[in-house]
């Protein structure tokens, strides 16, 4: 191969293979993409990422990679007036809920929004009785539910069981009977 300041055709080809395709393929696969012969893909590959032998292409390479990473790279700034954008566009064309979501978006970059979660650690079942009915009261008031509340008592069965299969269930009078689904 020549050495010289213009890429020749082949190099040029490799530069546009490298860069389209060299994160999915390797670069003697981009060299025979490119028109070099299987035998000299891998030589040639690597000399042609060599600023030794081809300061040129390696030159590029570079150029076209930085190119690129200006092109798609984000700022703020740019983030800002890209969903500034797809708002706009989106309520030209009638599109409110994409609108809102972008403006929305927008927001939380500018940090208008506080994304809070809170985890809670125990379960009602792990709770007695009386701090089941402490934790209600602290809801309602929480909640400022006005109006009376009905306090239900319940009662206990020694030994017998409610609710097991579904075939049975307790009459008035607390008696386990069998129902008749027909």
């Amino acid at each position: 191969m020549k050495k010289t300041l213009e890429l020749t055709p082949k190099q040029a080809q490799f530069v546009n293979i490298f860069i389209e395709k060299g994160l999915q393929q390797s670069a003697k696969q981009c060299a025979i993409e490119a028109g070099y012969g299987e035998n000299v893909a891998t030589v040639v590959a690597s000399k042609l990422q060599n600023p030794k032998y081809y300061p040129h292409v390696v030159q590029e390479i570079e150029r076209r990679r930085a190119e690129l990473n200006r092109r798609y790279s984000i700022s703020y700034k740019s983030h800002i007036q890209k969903l500034a954008e797809l708002r706009d566009n989106a309520e030209a064309a009638g599109n409110y809920t994409g609108a809102i979501a972008a403006e929305k978006y927008r927001g939380m970059v500018a940090g208008l929004y506080i994304d809070r979660k809170e985890i809670m650690h125990g379960t009602i079942d792990q709770m007695s009785v009386g701090e089941v009915e402490d934790k209600l009261i602290e809801l309602r008031k929480k909640l400022s539910l006005s109006g009376e509340f009905e306090t239900i008592e319940h009662e206990t069965l020694q030994g017998e069981s409610i609710g097991g299969d579904g075939d049975s269930s307790l009459d008035e009078d607390g008696q386990s009977s069998v129902q008749d689904s027909s």
